[in-house]
C-alpha cells in the first residue's frame, strides 16, 4: 500500500462515516410485517389532539384572541371561530347558542351543521347530534375529507348503545374486516389509503375531547392501526396500537398482533439505539476511528515482525539439537 495515500484514505472513510451519522438523524430503522427492517424516514403514524385540553392557559388565550377578532370582524367566519374555541374549552352550552344564532342568520352553512351536531354529541344528544351530522353531510359530502360517514357510524352505534357502554366495547363500529390471523388483511380489498385519511381526520378531533378510556376511539385506533400495518410499516402499526391499549383496546386478536408487533419492533430497536448511541458519541466515536486507522497499519509490521523473529527462534533452537 502507497504510504502517501493512506491520510488521505483516513481522511476519506472518516468523512464518509461522520456523513453517515449526521443523516440518521432524519431516519431510523422501522419494522416491517415480513420479518425484515428499513431504514427510512423516522415518525409517530398516532393521530394527535388538535388542542390539549388540560393546558387551560393556551385555550384561554386561544379563546380571547378568538373572542379579540369577532369583535373587531362582525363576521359569521369569526363567531363560527369563537364558538369551536368555546367547544375546545369545554363551553358546550355557549357554543352551541353562537351555532345556532348562526344557523339562524345565514342557513345551510356546512360548517355551522356540522358544529351544532358535534356539541349535541358531547353533550350527551345523539338523537339530535346524528340530525346535524347528517345534514352537513348532504351540504357537503366530501368535507373533512370525505370522513364525515364515520361520524354518522358512530352516532348511529351510540343511539343503538342507548347508554349500554359494554355495547360499544363488544360491537364493530365500522365492520371494518382486517381476518382474524395474526398479520392483518384487506379481506374486502378497501381503499386503505383513503381509509387511513378518513381515520385520521376524524381520530384527531375525537381524542381532542376525549380522554382514555372509551370505546369509540379504541376502536376506530385499532382500525387504524390494522390499515397502517398494511399501508406503511409493523411500527406504524405498533405506534398506533399502542394508543389504542391507552383507550382501553383489549380483545385476544389485538393482543395476539400487538406482540407480535413488539417482537418485530425489537430488531429495529437494537439498530436504532446502537446508531443512537454512535450519533450521541460522535466525536468519540471518529476518534476511536481514526485510532483504529492508525494503529492497523502499524500491527501489521509488527505481527510480521514478531512471528519472524519466533521462527528464526525455533529453527535456531533445532539446528542446536542437530
Amino acid at each position: 500500500m502507497n504510504t502517501h495515500s493512506y491520510p488521505k484514505l483516513v481522511t476519506l472513510v472518516l468523512f464518509l462515516f461522520s456523513a453517515a451519522i449526521g443523516n440518521c438523524c432524519i431516519n431510523e430503522y422501522r419494522a416491517l410485517l415480513n420479518g425484515d427492517i428499513s431504514f427510512t424516514d423516522a415518525g409517530n403514524a398516532a393521530p394527535f389532539a388538535h388542542f390539549d385540553e388540560t393546558n387551560k392557559t393556551l385555550l384561554l388565550e386561544k379563546l380571547r384572541e378568538a373572542d379579540s377578532i369577532y369583535k373587531r370582524s362582525k363576521k359569521l367566519e369569526d363567531y363560527s371561530d369563537l364558538g369551536s374555541m368555546l367547544i375546545y374549552s369545554g363551553k358546550f352550552l355557549d357554543a352551541k347558542k353562537i351555532f345556532q344564532e348562526i344557523e339562524e342568520k345565514s342557513p345551510g352553512r356546512y360548517q355551522t351543521a356540522a358544529n351544532i351536531g358535534t356539541t349535541y354529541e358531547l353533550l350527551g344528544q345523539n338523537d339530535s347530534a346524528l340530525y346535524w351530522i347528517k345534514r352537513a353531510v348532504e351540504i357537503n359530502p366530501n368535507s373533512h375529507e370525505g370522513s364525515e360517514w364515520i361520524h354518522v357510524k358512530i352516532l348511529e352505534a351510540k343511539i343503538r348503545a342507548n347508554g349500554n357502554e359494554n355495547y360499544l366495547w363488544t360491537h364493530s363500529i365500522l365492520s371494518l374486516d382486517f381476518g382474524d390471523e395474526l398479520l392483518p388483511v384487506n379481506k374486502n380489498n378497501i381503499d386503505l389509503d383513503n381509509i387511513q385519511s378518513q381515520l385520521r381526520n376524524q381520530l384527531n378531533e375525537r381524542i381532542s375531547f376525549i380522554k382514555p378510556k372509551d370505546p369509540i376511539v379504541a376502536q376506530l385506533l385499532f382500525d387504524l392501526g390494522n390499515v397502517c400495518a398494511l399501508t406503511m410499516d409493523a411500527t406504524s402499526g405498533l405506534q398506533v396500537y399502542r394508543v389504542a391499549k391507552e383507550y382501553g383496546y383489549n380483545s385476544t386478536l389485538f393482543e395476539k398482533r400487538m406482540a407480535y408487533f413488539e417482537k418485530l419492533q425489537e430488531k429495529a430497536d437494537f439498530k436504532n439505539n446502537t446508531e443512537g448511541w454512535a450519533r450521541e458519541h460522535e466525536t468519540l466515536v471518529i476518534l476511536l476511528m481514526g485510532i483504529g486507522f492508525i494503529l492497523v497499519p502499524l500491527a501489521v509490521p509488527i505481527f510480521f515482525y514478531v512471528r519472524n523473529k519466533k521462527r528464526k527462534k525455533a529453527k535456531n533452537i533445532g539446528n542446536k539439537k542437530i
